[in-house]
């Protein structure tokens, strides 16, 4: 039997999929402009913005999706306890688990993220500052997510496939 981890659990993974391609993407038609400053901000064309605006919408899409969705789901799913817990508890178990590779990491792309959602027109400059250390670190992100998936693919789902092994 399915469980509503599990259901939740392939759900996300599939919609986190989908943000990466995006966000892989839109990093790839960006990595000419990088890195960024006041000026080059300032002369961007219409067509490069909006790839700039996809690549920071994705990794805010990709962000939410695993803190919210993925993470907590997976850690239900290995509990199965059905326990609310705080997600700082569930950073330091997919830590000790090698799918976050370090509770700072996902708290400093955090903090960009936030950086990001309170940009003002008179500080571009910090603007440029915010989004090359964006660009550097996304990968972070996407490393996450295939972390997350391998051991979802590889150490969980396997459980619940075999009759003999499930989880109850």
């Amino acid at each position: 039997m399915t469980s509503i981890w599990q259901l939740k659990v392939e759900g996300t993974l599939q919609e986190c999929a989908a943000h990466l391609k995006y966000l892989s993407g839109s990093a790839e038609r960006l990595a000419q402009v990088f890195p960024l400053s006041s000026a080059t901000l300032e002369t961007l064309n219409d067509e490069t913005v909006t790839v700039l605006d996809q690549f920071v919408y994705r990794f805010t899409k990709l962000q939410d999706a695993l803190g919210t969705r993925l993470f907590p789901a997976l850690i239900n799913l290995i509990r199965d306890d059905g326990e609310i817990r705080p997600f700082v508890d569930i950073l330091n178990q997919l830590e000790k688990l090698g799918i976050v590779k370090s509770v700072e990491g996902w708290q400093v792309l955090r903090t960009l993220r936030s950086n990001l959602a309170h940009e003002y027109p008179d500080s571009l400059g910090q603007r440029g500052v915010t989004l090359n250390a964006l660009f550097i670190q996304w990968i972070q992100l996407a490393d996450m997510f295939h972390a997350a998936k391998e051991y979802y693919d590889n150490t969980l789902r396997p459980l619940y496939s075999d009759p003999q092994t499930r989880l109850s």
